[in-house]
């Protein structure tokens, strides 16, 4: 088993097998993946410009972070991660309490999911020709 808690047989092993063999995911330094867990949006953001230095996608563009209130918050793991995923436009901030933040550790909704996935798909994807 690469992770912990990652074992043989569940719906989901064969995929987060392949995404760890091909370094798209890396787990928890305590070695477990916690498939269970709701995701954040700074762990959504590394896992998609991981995948996309997978598929070759130009990953070079970054943005400065300093306008989100937050820009601070967002961990080194992901600080790259984060500048490209908004300088490409998957992520951007949200308004909370009157101020632009990006809540890189807030779970992100299916809402957000859902329109990353579509940012994802139409600036990279479907750019390459990929199915839609």
């Amino acid at each position: 088993a690469v992770f912990s808690d990652v074992v043989s047989g569940k719906w989901y092993s064969d995929a987060v097998l392949w995404a760890a063999e091909n370094e798209i995911v890396t787990g928890y330094d305590d070695g477990s993946f916690r498939p269970e867990n709701s995701i954040t949006r700074q762990e959504l953001a590394a896992i998609l410009y991981r995948y996309a230095e997978y598929k070759k996608y130009d990953v070079t563009g970054k943005a400065e972070l300093s306008a989100y209130a937050d820009a601070n918050a967002v961990s080194n793991f992901a600080k790259g991660a984060v500048e490209w995923s908004v300088k490409a436009d998957l992520i951007s901030g949200i308004e909370s309490d009157g101020v632009t933040v990006l809540a890189p550790a807030n779970g992100a909704t299916r809402a957000q999911l859902a329109t990353i996935l579509m940012r994802f798909n139409q600036s990279f994807a479907a750019s390459e020709g990929e199915t839609k």
